[in-house]
């Protein structure tokens, strides 16, 4: 039988926050908020986005040499990727300055099947010298979820039962100090002191995969799979609390329009 955790996730606004929703020409409203249904919402992919920037940041600050250019060798299983298949340029550089690996977790290989030539062909960074070349699953790959590989964590919808309220943004002419004609446009904001909230789900143990969180999981395929956890010495609710709860709780800024003055919360994480 599958065994989970769960938890509350409170989340308090702050300062405004805007997470834009798609507009819809029958409604009239400009810059929509997002809802689902008629309740606004904070995405579920929003806080996923926001939680692994903590923990990426969490994996660097411990282990990533301020001292000197790199990674350490010895730590390189906890060495976070970035999500992406073609990461833009400035990531790029962050993988330069090997805060970074060189290409986003995945499983299995990247493999090219050749039928009619009775091959499988190794592609990209799984390779070396023609040969398969295993890589490893980043810690927060290993519970968020990797590419073909789903992780321990299901990162909730937040919800709240307000309406949302509507400013206007406008852009000044510079040489007379005036609003530009056209520019004074809507948008909608959820204001300070509203709660959103929602359940955190993560998955303990899973007997028929051969899955239980802060172990190795048996994956077939020529992987080095959750190599780090072979040097993690925090286990159980230890290791759930220090990668998942505390980094959830430490997230501070969410949304858009930062430079606004917008996106400052607080986040409250309690077990059910």
């Amino acid at each position: 039988m599958i065994s989970e955790k769960r938890y509350k996730v409170e989340l308090e606004v702050v300062a405004p926050l805007r997470i834009g929703g798609v507009e819809d020409p029958r409604s009239g409203i400009h810059n929509p908020v997002t809802k689902v249904g008629e309740r606004v919402a904070i995405p579920g992919s929003s806080l996923k986005g926001a939680l692994r920037a903590e923990m990426e940041q969490f994996l660097i600050d411990a282990y990533h040499s301020k001292a000197s250019p790199g990674w350490p060798d010895d730590k390189l299983a906890f060495q976070p990727c970035i999500p992406a298949p073609k990461p833009t340029i400035d990531e790029q550089a962050l993988i330069g300055s090997e805060k970074y690996r060189a290409e986003a977790c995945h499983y299995p290989c990247d493999i090219e099947e050749r039928p009619e030539r009775g091959q499988r062909v190794f592609r990209g960074k799984c390779t070396e010298e023609g040969k398969p070349n295993p890589h490893s699953i980043c810690p927060i790959c290993y519970f968020l979820g990797a590419m073909g590989l789903p992780g321990f964590v299901h990162v909730p919808f937040l919800y709240a039962g307000v309406s949302p309220e509507e400013l206007y943004s406008s852009r000044i002419d510079r040489a007379i100090n005036t609003v530009v004609e056209g520019t004074n446009r809507p948008y909608q904001l959820i204001p300070p002191g509203v709660k959103f909230s929602g359940e955190l789900i993560i998955l303990t143990e899973d007997p028929a995969a051969g899955w239980k969180i802060g172990e190795p999981r048996p994956l077939s395929d020529k992987t080095l799979g959750d190599k780090w956890l072979e040097q993690e010495s925090l286990k159980g609710e230890k290791l759930v609390s220090t990668y998942i709860v505390e980094r959830l709780k430490n997230i501070k800024i969410l949304g858009g329009y930062k430079s606004k003055g917008f996106g400052e919360v607080k986040i409250k994480v309690s077990p059910l």
